[in-house]
């Protein structure tokens, strides 16, 4: 070996170099393999180098003489040509070195100044966790994984934890999960959801609102709404509250006595009362609106909701109609044998389109049954604001199929005793095959414009002067809730996609779309290194070594 140690020096350098260059590739046959093989190469050179065991006499007859100068300008003409292979592989296969080196003309390997001051600033870990779509086709957790990664190469404290399994049942069970295709971000009590595109904005802002914020929930009290603790009377939120507990917010109960609730509260619900909202009340919520808040409306079909002035601001009208069984449908046949007292109303028809009810879309269906304790159905108003700066957008959640509308007045509806069975007559004539639209989405551009109470800091900027107000048309709580899945789902799923994050750090938009060169798409470009530029060098390489040791 050491008598040619030329033709191994360049031998090894070779070899070194193709396990640089195939270290992924290698890995996949043994993780240790590019390891040993560069180890192997290294001692090669170190054993070549160094005169252990050279024979220092000279002798006439031996064909070949240790020549050092030479040998060096080999070395040094090896290492040069093979930098010169490796900026051909760099430019063949950018993005492969890019993710130590960043060549890529977009940056897409690299996070931008603001995302690494917010990494490198986290005290407690954030551990990430992907939940799949519900297609595994769509490979959702696959096209984000490249910039979880990057996030996890900044910063240690962000703790890529991979994708859930859907058949793991207790790992569901502790994420609870919203629905399919997000990000589930965990540090200590707080939790937060990114569902759809994954970017390097919406994911720097949700791990500042996630370190910075608690998420809190606040129901509205004082108009005989439910209580938040568990009781005998059948009108508890006991259950609700536990399922937004379960995934981490924080729920705090807000009495109208106490006025307008905290400018940082972003999500309140309010409904199911019992007794009708004042005028007070209404500028608690046009207030809570107004500052950028985020409304849950739940409507006691039984009693008025006493918020026609509200309603009429975002375009909504509250029907003065209440939902009843059609007992002339084959499946209102089947239901009027159970003997209700008062007959459900069936929801179905779920927006497939809407983040809140494509959820129950993909599960169950969208015509799956949902038995509701009666219903009001709502309007939407096709036209301007009273004041001609609320701009709204509305969409159908869902709607009532198989019902029969009962025509009532305000105060015939009030004196409704709940606490003893009755039956309600429908209306002689109506259209039996009319869908009833029970649950409304209310996207409102304009929000500062509903304030009663003057907003010191109003937000100029039309795209962030919004809010949402979602309204379903029926209560959550009766005899059919605890029967259906669907009711103890629909409050926090709603929650989850009201609690967006806000915008606190401003990241100009990217492509982090991985673009890699696949060699088995591409062979014909690596043709040339593999059986020309390589070969071709190490044979005019070996032609020099053999005429410099001839010389010498």
């Amino acid at each position: 070996m050491k008598k040619h140690k030329l033709e191994f020096s360049i031998a090894a350098l070779f070899l070194a170099f193709i396990t640089l260059l195939m270290w992924m590739n290698l890995t996949f046959i043994w993780k240790y393999l590019p390891i040993l093989m560069l180890s192997l190469c290294a001692f090669s050179l170190l054993y070549l180098v160094l005169p252990i065991g050279e024979k220092r006499k000279k002798d006439q007859n031996n064909s070949e003489q240790y020549a050092p100068k030479y040998f060096s300008q080999a070395i040094i003409s090896s290492v040069l040509g093979i930098c010169v292979i490796a900026g051909i592989a760099i430019i063949l296969n950018k993005s492969n070195f890019s993710k130590t080196f960043d060549l890529t003309t977009n940056k897409i390997n690299s996070l931008s100044n603001e995302s690494i001051k917010v990494l490198e600033s986290l005290k407690k870990p954030i551990e990430v966790i992907c939940v799949p779509a519900a297609n595994m086709l769509e490979n959702y957790c696959d096209s984000n994984v490249d910039l979880i990664n990057l996030y996890g190469k900044t910063s240690n404290q962000f703790i890529n934890a991979g994708q859930m399994s859907l058949s793991d049942k207790a790992m569901v069970q502790k994420i609870q999960p919203s629905g399919f295709a997000r990000l589930i971000l965990m540090s200590g009590t707080n939790k937060s959801e990114l569902d759809g595109v994954i970017n390097e904005s919406r994911l720097t802002n949700a791990i500042v609102n996630l370190v910075k914020f608690k998420k809190i929930v606040y129901f509205l009290s004082g108009s005989g709404e439910p209580v938040l603790t568990p009781d005998n009377s059948g009108r508890s939120y006991a259950d609700i509250v536990n399922g937004l507990q379960a995934k981490s917010y924080e729920v705090k109960e807000w009495n109208i006595k106490q006025g307008n609730l905290p400018q940082e509260a972003k999500v309140l619900i309010a409904g199911d009362n019992n007794l009708p909202y004042g005028e007070e009340t209404q500028n608690i919520l046009k207030n809570f609106i107004g500052f950028g808040g985020r409304l849950i409306l739940i409507v006691n079909p039984y009693r008025e909701q006493g918020l026609d002035k509200l309603y009429s601001e975002i375009n909504l009208k509250l029907d003065p109609i209440l939902l009843t069984l059609n007992t002339s449908t084959p499946i209102g046949q089947q239901i009027q044998k159970q003997n209700y007292s008062r007959q459900p109303v069936l929801a179905s028809n779920f927006n497939a389109d809407s983040p809140i009810t494509k959820v129950f879309a993909q599960v169950y269906g969208v015509q799956a049954v949902m038995p509701i304790d009666g219903g009001r159905p709502l309007s939407i108003v096709m036209s301007d604001s009273p004041n001609g700066k609320v701009l709204t957008n509305a969409t159908v959640l869902l709607s009532a199929y198989s019902a029969a509308p009962i025509t009532l007045s305000a105060e015939t509806r009030n004196k409704i005793d709940l606490m003893a069975p009755f039956r309600l007559s429908p209306d002689v004539v109506y259209d039996a095959n009319k869908l009833w639209p029970l649950a409304v989405n209310v996207d409102i551009t304009g929000v500062s414009n509903l304030a009663v109470d003057k907003i010191l800091n109003k937000e100029t900027d039309p795209a962030k002067d919004k809010s949402q107000v979602v309204v379903f048309g029926f209560g959550l709580l009766g005899p059919y809730s605890k029967e259906n899945p669907i009711s103890e789902e629909l409050l926090p799923i709603t929650v989850a996609h009201l609690y967006q994050d806000e915008e606190l750090v401003s990241i100009a938009p990217r492509d982090f779309t991985p673009k890699q060169f696949n060699m088995s798409l591409y062979p014909a470009a690596w043709l040339p290194f593999f059986a020309g530029i390589l070969p071709v060098f190490t044979a005019i390489a070996g032609l020099f070594i053999w005429f410099k040791r001839r010389s010498a």
